[in-house]
């Protein structure tokens, strides 16, 4: 089939490009001048070699021989991403004047043109698009021709898409992307997620990673009640989630970060949830805020292996009170345990931290991110060191603990001690001391100071264990 390439903008044939491929014709050709080694490869070694190339690239390879015309055009998989976008945006500005007033309509009539002629002049079935959306001007909506391109895509049985709209305003995908009901993997960048009174979900789908997206009209609901077979859920800075409530019975892998409020926040049959991260903003003000405390958050996840929480989460799973122990088998699988923007003079925070430390039997790496950020005189002394206190336990599990933003405030310090006093088999504690240029040179040196007696005293502890200051 002949495909029209020299029509791409991005395909010039210049003196040099003319000469380097008679070049290549003349190598590829035997002494009796009738085998083209070129043309005579396998298909699949073709579409292998292709698929790794920039897409610009793909299409140049089109001069190469006569039989190759057309083997860009039956790819399977199409990056349309971000550096193809300013492959586009450099050969605009390259062939225009850059200080042209007009450069930015040319632009945006170059960019729908190509991509609109490549879905075009592609044929076969797809298998896998990756499209970004530039933000083209901030009071333009974006291109008219976006949602021609879903419904192109929608027609194509595709099973793993990226879209990323960059304007100011989120997009609402049309009605046709909810036709895609054969999508594995699915990453949806600003956009706007209305489904149609009848859609049940996508009964394929994998794995999911949305940033920025408004779900309106119990499109979220729908998601998870019509994907079983979901593995991988990703939510960033998302709304329209006010009760944020997971039942999936394959999914493996959750990451939940959002900066505003919500509801609830639960999970019911996750039965192969084993790598958890939930970061949420906390507001004493939100009386509408409601968490599961500590053991029925830790219940609902049976399989748990990984969890990752902040501080402000910590916050809300602590409530009114914490339970002195938790039952053996609540978390007997957790080995990794990651705590980011913990604020030790908090007391919530660290005595919901300290809870999940201390009834962790397996737990093997520890990692935290303080963001202590006072020195507050009326913060309480823990006491973790103290006889008789309800932290004692011994973490005989616990091989490594990597603490960042550390300042040298005592609650720090003090957290420092018990835990190289209660982890007899540690083999390596790294700690990355946070010295903001506020700091006098005497406070930096006392803090240092207070670091080094620090690991002297307690080195007996944990006998085997290598210290690192950062």
């Amino acid at each position: 089939m002949f495909i029209p390439i020299a029509r791409l903008p991005f395909l010039e044939f210049s003196y040099e490009t003319m000469e380097i491929t008679r070049k290549i014709r003349k190598l590829d050709t035997n002494t009796d001048g009738n085998l083209d080694l070129i043309s005579d490869l396998p298909r699949h070694i073709i579409d292998c070699v292709l698929n790794r190339l920039p897409l610009h690239d793909a299409v140049r390879t089109s001069i190469l021989s006569r039989k190759w015309r057309g083997y860009w055009a039956t790819l399977r998989h199409l990056d349309l991403g971000y550096e193809f976008y300013l492959f586009i945006k450099d050969a605009v500005e390259n062939k225009f004047y850059r200080y042209d007033i007009l450069l930015h309509d040319k632009y945006k009539y170059e960019y729908k043109r190509i991509i609109s002629r490549i879905f075009m002049l592609h044929i076969g079935p797809l298998v896998k698009v990756n499209l970004y959306i530039p933000k083209l001007d901030a009071s333009e909506h974006p291109l008219r021709d976006t949602d021609l391109w879903i419904l192109y895509l929608s027609r194509k049985n595709i099973k793993e898409l990226t879209l990323t709209y960059k304007n100011r305003e989120r997009h609402l995908l049309p009605r046709c992307f909810f036709s895609c009901r054969d999508l594995t993997h699915l990453e949806l960048r600003n956009i706007v997620l209305e489904p149609p009174p009848n859609f049940k979900g996508f009964r394929n789908l994998l794995a999911i990673q949305c940033t920025g997206v408004k779900f309106k009209a119990n499109m979220f609901e729908s998601l998870m009640y019509g994907s079983p077979l979901l593995q991988k859920l990703v939510f960033e800075n998302c709304s329209g989630m006010n009760h944020f409530k997971v039942s999936a019975p394959n999914l493996e892998i959750l990451r939940f970060e959002d900066n505003r409020r919500f509801k609830t926040i639960g999970f019911e049959n996750v039965p192969k949830l084993a790598d958890v991260t939930i970061s949420t903003l906390y507001t004493e003000v939100d009386h509408f805020a409601k968490s599961p405390h500590l053991l029925e958050f830790l219940t609902s996840l049976p399989k748990v292996t990984r969890l990752s929480l902040n501080g402000d989460f910590l916050r809300l799973l602590a409530g009114d009170t914490l339970p002195q122990q938790l039952p053996t088998t609540v978390v007997e699988g957790l080995k990794y345990l990651k705590l980011n923007s913990l604020d030790f003079a908090n007391f919530d925070e660290v005595s919901c931290a300290l809870c999940l430390i201390r009834n962790a039997p397996n737990l093997k790496q520890l990692e935290i991110q303080a963001c202590t950020t006072r020195e507050d005189t009326l913060a309480p002394k823990w006491g973790y060191m103290e006889a008789g206190a309800p932290f004692g336990c011994t973490l005989d599990g616990l091989r490594v603990v990597k603490m960042k933003l550390i300042r040298g405030f005592k609650p720090e310090l003090e957290f420092v001690q018990f835990l190289l006093a209660n982890s007899p088999f540690l083999e390596k504690m790294s700690i990355d001391w946070s010295l903001y240029t506020g700091h006098s040179q005497a406070q930096r040196k006392l803090i240092l100071d207070m670091a080094t007696e620090l690991i002297r005293c307690y080195r007996a502890a944990s006998p085997t264990v290598d210290i690192s200051l950062g």
